[in-house]
């Protein structure tokens, strides 16, 4: 429903296009509060308030039906897959969710990050081996390496997959 000015009235039109989502309470305050005044005010449109409202109370009344347990079977032999498959070359090529580069985080994807995790796994290894070391500077190592090791696999894993997308 457009927005209207609080002081206009509301017109019939815009009332009866806006009940569904005033039954559902899903309207801003100010709106609800002008359909609320027009419904009071108009006869008709109250009348078919009244009969949405009855025709919900009445659904919301009935048994719930379970589904049958091959539902989702016949709902995927519905599906015209010929004409899925004629659209492939207009989708474009998938990899899993996991191998989408935003389901890394950005702060762990960042050049900042993944330099500064190969500087300080760098830093750790010539300490420990000049130095000689603290038990915990292996674990330092590995650490500042995971960030550049997460984002390396999660490309590979992307080619991997693509690449076994157009070979097949």
């Amino acid at each position: 429903m457009g927005r209207k000015e609080d002081n206009q009235p509301l017109e019939c039109g815009a009332c009866r296009d806006s009940l569904q989502e005033y039954l559902d309470g899903t309207l801003e305050k100010s709106i609800s509060l002008q359909l609320f005044l027009h419904l009071r005010d108009c006869e008709e449109c109250q009348t078919e308030h009244d009969e949405l409202q009855s025709m919900f109370q009445l659904m919301d009344s009935l048994p719930e039906v379970p589904l049958p347990a091959d539902f989702d079977a016949k709902i995927l032999a519905s599906v015209n897959y010929e004409g899925y498959r004629a659209m492939e070359s207009i989708r474009r090529e998938r990899v899993p969710v996991f191998l989408e580069e935003a389901f890394l985080p950005a702060l762990l994807r960042s050049r900042i990050t993944r330099w500064g995790g190969l500087g300080v796994s760098a830093l750790a290894l010539v300490s420990q081996f000049t130095i000689g070391g603290s038990p915990y500077l292996p674990v330092v190592v590995a650490v500042g390496l995971v960030p550049e090791f997460l984002v390396r696999m999660q490309g590979l894993g992307r080619r991997f997959v693509l690449a076994g997308q157009t070979g097949s």
